[in-house]
């Protein structure tokens, strides 16, 4: 399923503010630039300079995750009549992002392209990664102004489970070189999940009042202090979003004061992944060449509740034939 060498397909959606990169392998976003009046621009969205940097250095970065973003304990669940399923694992015994050949590393077909939208198309047999059911998934971008739509549907014969995100990875001062800690993060979300050692939900919900995890407030990532020690900051859990499942609403917000430059994210989902990088090394460099810092990025992945199928008491993500699976996100910039 893999692609050893994806193809060197680059597709470009630029406007008067705008200019947003793409490739097929994985239908994901390369770049994605701020027209300030200079003549690069600023890049706020981590990615490489050629695209098999993306299979050497496996973090997402970017891509279109699936058939199942985020983790599933022990790779496994029960389907709707209570029949065991056994997915791929690829994190110890758990699944992650869709196992160990996920949507991240296929090719993409590119169905549609004009100057401002493209629509990638993607399916995937019925046993893939053990999911059962064929999946059929499209993926489209169009720049509309300040902000870039990402449309994400599917359709399957039998019925399966699906979460579907992006995983791009933000910072909006456009340096990779620096810790992306410093940024005011604003989710809109009464309550998170805490996460075992493994990072699967453990049992119930938990407010954040009173907690590291309070982002009611647009406040820092981590404190002057922190920044000043190099201390690296450890954030890698969902939130339970405010809003009804199924609407278009902000759900987060970053802002970079140096830069003045702020990110809306507004989805459709029930929960979001707030992970501040912390894994990168110094081997691994941006467009650029600049070496990355270990917490140069962040990453804000809307999706549904990791573990899902084996949650009752969580969203969803079965999907069943003659019904279709829909995601919306919009990423929209003022600077």
């Amino acid at each position: 399923m893999t692609s050893q060498h994806a193809p060197e397909t680059l597709v470009t959606l630029e406007n008067q503010k705008i200019r947003v990169q793409f490739c097929q392998y994985g239908a994901r976003i390369m770049s994605f630039v701020i027209k300030d009046g200079s003549q690069k621009g600023a890049n706020i969205a981590l990615g490489f300079s050629t695209i098999a940097n993306y299979s050497r250095h496996d973090s997402y970065i970017g891509a279109t995750c699936g058939r199942y973003a985020n983790r599933i304990a022990g790779a496994q669940y029960r389907d709707q009549q209570g029949n065991p399923v056994q997915l791929a694992a690829n994190e110890g015994d758990n699944l992650l992002h869709g196992g160990p050949e996920g949507f991240d590393a296929r090719i993409w077909m590119v169905m549609e392209q004009t100057a401002r939208h493209v629509v990638f198309a993607l399916s995937s047999p019925d046993g893939d990664q053990g999911f059962p059911g064929a999946l059929h998934c499209t993926v489209r971008y169009e720049l509309a102004g300040n902000s870039l739509r990402c449309d994400i549907s599917a359709t399957c014969d039998a019925p399966t489970i699906i979460n579907m995100t992006n995983h791009s990875y933000w910072n909006l001062s456009g340096r990779f070189d620096a810790s992306a800690a410093d940024h005011e993060l604003q989710i809109h979300a009464d309550q998170y999940l805490p996460i075992d050692d493994s990072l699967i939900p453990l049992p119930g919900r938990a407010d954040v009042t009173g907690t590291t995890f309070d982002f009611r407030t647009p406040r820092a990532i981590a404190a002057p202090e922190e920044l000043q020690a190099g201390k690296i900051i450890e954030y890698d859990h969902n939130f339970c979003l405010s809003g009804r499942r199924g609407t278009l609403r902000k759900i987060a917000s970053l802002f970079h004061a140096p830069s003045n430059r702020r990110l809306t994210l507004s989805s459709t989902e029930a929960g979001l992944q707030f992970y501040l990088a912390r894994h990168f090394t110094a081997d691994m460099t941006a467009r650029d060449g600049t070496p990355l810092h270990p917490q140069c990025a962040i990453a804000l992945e809307p999706q549904t509740f990791p573990d899902s199928p084996n949650r009752d008491d969580f969203p969803s993500p079965f999907l069943n034939p003659g019904d279709t699976y829909s995601h919306v996100m919009v990423w929209q910039i003022e600077s």
